[in-house]
């Protein structure tokens, strides 16, 4: 279980309001499910919220469907924190039904056009 550095990217600099920025430090709590069908949402969104839809087959195939499927609820929550607003200092921490536990990002970071 993982997430991409693109996708950490895209969620800190999506325009929604369910990403707090609060000071110096920026933060997201996702929820992604596969009962009946594969959805993401935003810890304090809706499941129909369309914003994470164009990264729900990366986050998912990044969890990994069975390790999603075989945990509680067959649901993982995300959380991640990124120090300073920059999605390139976040950290992340995944929670799937035994505690929150690191969660790696892999890959290098975007690169801004």
């Amino acid at each position: 279980m993982h997430v991409s550095r693109d996708t950490v990217d895209r969620i800190f600099r999506s325009e929604s309001p369910h990403v707090r920025r609060r000071g110096m430090e920026t933060s997201v709590t996702i929820i992604c499910t596969v009962e009946e069908g594969a959805a993401c949402r935003f810890g304090s969104g809706d499941w129909d919220d369309p914003v994470l839809d164009p990264l729900l087959p990366k986050l998912i195939e990044d969890l990994g469907w069975k390790a999603i499927e075989h945990s509680a609820r067959r649901e993982v929550v995300i959380r991640c924190v990124a120090a300073g607003g920059d999605p390139a200092n976040a950290i992340c921490e995944a929670d799937a039904g035994e505690g929150f536990e690191p969660l790696p990002i892999i890959g290098a970071p975007a690169v801004e056009e």
